[in-house]
């Protein structure tokens, strides 16, 4: 392991451990009722590990094998994976604290 890459692997477990804690607290809103911000933040969870992964496989995999000089052809097609699963993840997670902070009603009772 080359000792300049230290630092970006830990910064990758610490994302893992990160989703993996919301991807857990979404499931933990779903086992108390809260179904759909429940599932909006396991998505926007989701959504946020794609960055880590297409980094990993494109930078770390892709680029030893690849033999072309032209490095901007894997550059851009990261940013194209992850710029977008990025956003969908704030907006899914924006969505679920909406969610989760309107007032819940029971079912018996009736709005006025």
């Amino acid at each position: 392991m080359d000792p300049y890459r230290i630092p970006f692997d830990v910064r990758d477990a610490l994302l893992c451990l990160v989703f993996l804690v919301g991807i857990g607290a979404g499931v933990f809103a779903i086992i108390r009722k809260r179904q759909m911000a429940g599932l909006l933040t396991v998505a926007g969870f989701l959504l946020f590990s794609v960055d880590p992964i297409a980094e990993m496989v494109i930078f770390r995999v892709i680029m030893n094998g690849y033999t072309g000089d032209n490095f901007d052809v894997l550059n851009w097609s990261y940013v194209c994976i992850s710029t977008p699963a990025m956003l969908l993840g704030v907006v899914a997670l924006i969505a679920a604290l909406f969610i989760a902070a309107r007032p819940q009603t029971s079912e018996g009772a009736s709005a006025l």
